[in-house]
């Protein structure tokens, strides 16, 4: 499971299978993605955060 991890709501998203592979559901809002199989190469992109400019 990993915490926080939801670029919709910042729940928690558990790691499952089914007959089409891997996938990340958030348990919060239903947000749902591919896992990335240990054979992929691609690199995850990754969310920065915006901070306030004041």
């Amino acid at each position: 499971m990993l915490t926080k991890s939801c670029p919709r709501c910042r729940g928690y998203l558990h790691t499952s299978r089914d007959i089409y592979g891997g996938y990340r559901e958030c348990l919060q809002c239903g947000y749902m993605e591919d896992a990335p199989s240990p054979g992929d190469r691609r690199v995850p992109r990754v969310r920065v955060p915006e901070k306030d400019v004041a």
